[in-house]
């Protein structure tokens, strides 16, 4: 027969047990309880409505642990917690951008970006840029390639030959315009090693250079003269695009961008995403688009788009991009009552004026019923979807496209959505609210400048133009808004952006006064769209788009109140710091 113990000192060692267990319970819970960083700061706007400012906050594991009074948080407060001040400064949620390209247009402006017509650059400013960018372009390099640059505010003079001669003696140039490629730039060595000369035949018409007095090549190719110099052009390899991608969102970090999507990934993209995610270079929670077409009706099969996302460690979740037209200014988005009838006749390009639609339109890039049945292979296969879409005909082709896919699942739990939304016809307005499709706005856009006024304005018809940018409407009716910038085709300046959409004016040309003013978004409706609206675009606003306890510690420190400042002084905005999961990623000290 085994002994026994006493049952009072059984009744001691469970007392001394319990007591261990619940210590180390109350120690633990301490533990759990204690940040690894307090910001204090008495103004810190969270873009939470049940709580809509703050005093301080405390992080722990690069998660918001605590938001609220000083008091609140003092309480998290441990031996070795980390207490900042940030004496009085603005502090917000990090900005999202739902629509940019580091993969698609930064291999060629890796290592030069040039100003862009959003900036209105002059001349002086355009080459002063370009030759910044030769002081510390990588001498290995074989070519100089450039990007962005704003041709039309350049004379003949300088975009020649021999003005770059003289700037790039000692290798070939490629100095691409803002449009991607539409026109280039380029220096003798370059023409030679393109295999171009002034022999070269102008056919068809749309393949031609810009030729001097004498019939020689004076620098310039437009169109389908561009080819020769693309197909001589260095490969883009993977460590170039992972540089190239890396410039644009460390680019973004200095900005505020703490989430984006990128707005078209090509499969020759996805093993420098793979390493740089895997490499830990992506601070910003991203969602990629993978490429479901580009510019025609011809579709990536959905099996090929599942074995790329299957064959790479890619972030964020499934995403795919669509293109059902392409800009106003070419005449290849659709329009509910058509273009001006002296707009340019699109008839020979690439996206056919319907003879058979009243006054000249031009028809969505992928028919309707193929287009439905493609978004249904997506859902079905768990993509989210993202079109670009500018006219309000091409907006309402992609709703109804959407539309039976939307309701044969009950709701869009998978956020398809529509960017650029630049004209949307109140008729479908309600439509939109009804299958919570968001829309993203451009703010940049939102004023006048060259492009809008200079390209845009004379192909419309003035009651079309009227309803350009129609944020207002959309809003007060129930459309959910989200922001993008395009960067790089567009400036990555997300405060410039903020103040076109609080003034309908430009920053830049106060001069030209203001455009669609009754469309103008208040600041705290903009903050709401740039953050926690962004973040459900990109079906992140579980984790971030506010500050909130059990969210992502994403946070940014602004240079000063944007309730407070005057709204001309929004694009003087300057980030201090921006916090991603409790990580100080940009600092601008």
């Amino acid at each position: 027969m085994k002994p026994t113990l006493p049952i009072s000192l059984l009744l001691v060692i469970s007392t001394v047990l319990f007591l261990s267990i619940a210590q180390a319970q109350t120690q633990k819970s301490i533990e759990n309880d204690v940040a690894d960083t307090i910001y204090r700061n008495r103004k810190i706007y969270t873009v939470n409505e049940a709580q809509p400012w703050a005093d301080a906050v405390a992080i722990k594991d690069g998660k918001f642990l605590a938001v609220g009074s000083n008091m609140d948080v003092e309480a998290m407060k441990g031996d070795r917690t980390k207490i900042i001040d940030l004496n009085g400064a603005f502090v917000m949620p990090g900005i999202g951008d739902s629509h940019m390209h580091p993969a698609m247009t930064m291999p060629r402006r890796a290592f030069c970006s040039l100003p862009g017509s959003f900036l209105e650059p002059t001349e002086e400013d355009i080459v002063n840029a370009l030759k910044k960018c030769l002081e510390t372009y990588p001498k290995d390099r074989p070519w100089v390639i450039a990007s962005g640059a704003t041709f039309a505010a350049m004379s003949k003079e300088t975009l020649s030959r021999e003005f770059l001669d003289k700037l790039i003696p000692d290798r070939p140039a490629f100095i691409e315009d803002e449009t991607g490629g539409h026109q280039i730039w380029f220096n003798t060595l370059a023409m030679e090693a393109a295999g171009v000369d002034k022999s070269f035949v102008d056919n068809p018409p749309e393949a031609f250079f810009d030729r001097t007095e004498d019939g020689d090549l004076s620098g310039v190719a437009n169109e389908g003269a561009v080819n020769p110099f693309i197909a001589v052009l260095p490969p883009t390899d993977t460590e170039l695009r992972k540089i190239a991608i890396s410039r644009l969102l460390e680019d973004a970090l200095s900005k505020g961008v703490t989430m984006f999507g990128d707005a078209y990934v090509f499969e020759t993209d996805l093993e420098a995403y793979g390493q740089l995610n895997k490499e830990g270079e992506i601070k910003q929670h991203a969602v990629l688009y993978l490429k479901g077409n580009l510019g025609t009706a011809e579709l990536t099969p959905v099996a090929d788009i599942e074995r790329w996302w299957n064959d790479h460690d890619l972030p964020g979740t499934k995403g795919v991009k669509l293109g059902m037209g392409g800009s106003l200014e070419s005449i290849s988005e659709a329009l509910i009552d058509g273009y001006a009838p002296d707009a340019p006749d699109a008839k020979d390009g690439p996206f056919p004026v319907d003879d058979a639609v009243p006054d000249r339109n031009s028809n969505p890039v992928i028919p309707a019923e193929e287009f439905a049945k493609y978004i249904a292979q997506l859902d079905a296969a768990g993509f989210q979807v993202i079109v670009h879409a500018i006219g309000d005909g091409t907006v309402r082709a992609t709703i109804d496209g959407y539309e039976t896919v939307i309701k044969a699942r009950g709701g869009n739990s998978l956020r398809h959505r529509i960017d650029h939304c630049s004209l949307v016809h109140e008729d479908d307005f309600q439509r939109l609210i009804d299958l919570d499709i968001s829309c993203t706005i451009w703010p940049p856009l939102n004023a006048p400048g060259g492009y809008n006024l200079g390209a845009i304005q004379p192909v419309l018809k003035d009651k079309t133009w009227a309803r350009m940018y129609p944020n207002r409407s959309m809003l007060d009716a129930g459309v959910r808004l989200n922001m993008h910038t395009d960067a790089p085709a567009a400036p990555l300046w997300p405060w410039w952006g903020m103040e076109a959409s609080a003034t309908r004016m430009n920053p830049k040309r106060p001069d030209l006064g203001a455009m669609g003013v009754d469309q103008v978004l208040t600041v705290p409706e903009l903050i709401k769209i740039y953050t926690i609206n962004t973040a459900w675009a990109l079906r992140l606003e579980e984790e971030t788009g506010s500050i909130e306890s059990g969210k992502f510690a994403d946070m940014i420190v602004l240079n000063h109140d944007l309730l407070e400042v005057p709204l001309t002084d929004l694009h003087k905005t300057e980030v201090q710091k921006t916090i991603i999961k409790g990580e100080v990623v940009y600092s601008a000290n």
